[in-house]
């Protein structure tokens, strides 16, 4: 109910989850607002876009996800080719 929130939790929550397609993804709310069982709870369903949190604004996570990912295949890619290089080296010794 709206009078337990806790200004704080909520304030939180949005920081974190700064877009409302994101929040709804938190929420992990899959069904149709209509089943929510509180009037204040279908309220709040209805001011969230009900989407995909792809469509909205990144949360950093996969992003980060995408960057080690990066900088892991990077790493390799520059093993394979010091690895390379030595071998081509020694190759004309």
């Amino acid at each position: 109910m709206e009078e337990d929130r806790d200004a704080a939790e909520t304030a939180a929550f949005e920081t974190r989850y700064p877009t409302p397609a994101l929040r709804r993804a938190a929420l992990g709310w899959d069904g149709p607002d209509s089943l929510a069982s509180t009037d204040f709870a279908r309220d709040q369903l209805a001011a969230l876009p009900a989407g995909h949190p792809e469509d909205a604004e990144s949360s950093g996570h996969a992003d980060a996800k995408g960057s080690l990912g990066a900088l892991g295949f990077l790493v390799l890619a520059l093993a394979f080719l010091a690895i390379w290089v030595i071998g081509v080296i020694a190759l004309f010794r």
